[in-house]
């Protein structure tokens, strides 16, 4: 089913669904956990146990279905720990620490660039994904309906922009877009759904020796809530990044990227229900601008 066109929306629409409570449900997991602002250790630990169960949960479905990972080369392997290091590692630490400074709603803002990004490099990567009026034009109507949401009359909108903040998040998106790139590479070489897990698996392992080097400032509070939570987050990791990758490796990847731009959209509406985050009228002008953006780049 992921590899029929008729298909590849509806996959892509559940990948940018899971993506958008992930947020929100990463503040939760800092709140029930204890994990303070100013923790770059405990935060940094969070991502990596999150992301290695992810991957041990991925490959333990792959065994069971009896999918190897059909390396072509044993040099390969080296792909699979770049798509690590650049797509879970480094794209996670960098969110992680950005959204601990940052409210959950413009993080999800900045953080769906990484879409825009991944857009323009398939562009310039991939013969199969060459750049057309439509997928400007569905990019523009992406990206206002992104800046919209974060328009606040009256005030300065983007006021208290920080390095620690926004560029994090910044960061996490460029990562986001390279990761795609190397997705592409990697699901050539070995099968995308084994490749997932292990990078995931891999990247968080690396996530976890980061966070143990750095210290963490303060004990985790654990509770059957937080238990909750990060299962939560799990899952959405595995099951996800599973769909989004394997959407990738089959599809030209400007038609699957442009969903991205959902995230944030529907990030703030997560953000307003679990965090009690303040609903503002432009949200919703903003969905009718991305569904339009999407319709016409899918076009």
């Amino acid at each position: 089913m992921i590899k029929n066109k008729r298909y590849k929306a509806l996959f892509a629409f559940i990948c940018a669904l899971g993506w958008s409570m992930a947020y929100p449900l990463i503040k939760v997991g800092y709140n029930t956990f204890q994990i303070m602002s100013d923790d770059l250790g405990g935060k940094t630990l969070f991502a990596g146990v999150r992301f290695l169960f992810a991957g041990i949960i991925i490959i333990c479905f792959c065994m069971f279905r009896k999918k190897k990972t059909d390396l072509k080369r044993k040099t390969d392997i080296s792909w699979l720990v770049l798509l690590a290091i650049v797509n879970t590692t480094l794209h996670y630490m960098f969110a992680y620490i950005g959204l601990g400074n940052n409210p959950s709603g413009r993080s999800t803002i900045l953080d769906s660039m990484g879409g825009f990004f991944l857009i323009f490099l398939s562009v310039i990567f991939f013969e199969d994904d060459r750049l057309s009026t439509r997928k400007v034009i569905g990019c523009i109507m992406g990206l206002s309906g992104i800046i919209l949401i974060n328009i606040n009359p009256g005030g300065n909108s983007f006021e208290n922009i920080t390095f620690s903040g926004d560029g994090m998040i910044l960061l996490n998106a460029l990562c986001a877009g390279f990761g795609g790139v190397i997705t592409r590479v990697v699901s050539r070489k070995m099968n995308m759904i084994s490749a997932t897990g292990y990078s995931m698996a891999i990247g968080g392992a690396f996530l976890i020796a980061i966070g143990c080097g750095v210290g963490t400032t303060s004990r985790w509070k654990i509770t059957g809530e937080g238990i909750i939570v990060l299962f939560a987050l799990v899952m959405i990791s595995a099951v996800c990044f599973a769909i989004y990758n394997e959407l990738l490796s089959v599809h030209p990847i400007s038609e699957i990227a442009i969903y991205n731009a959902l995230i944030p959209v529907l990030g703030v509406f997560f953000a307003a229900l679990v965090l009690n985050e303040e609903l503002k009228w432009q949200y919703f002008a903003a969905v009718l601008l991305v569904a339009a953006g999407i319709c016409i780049e899918s076009k």
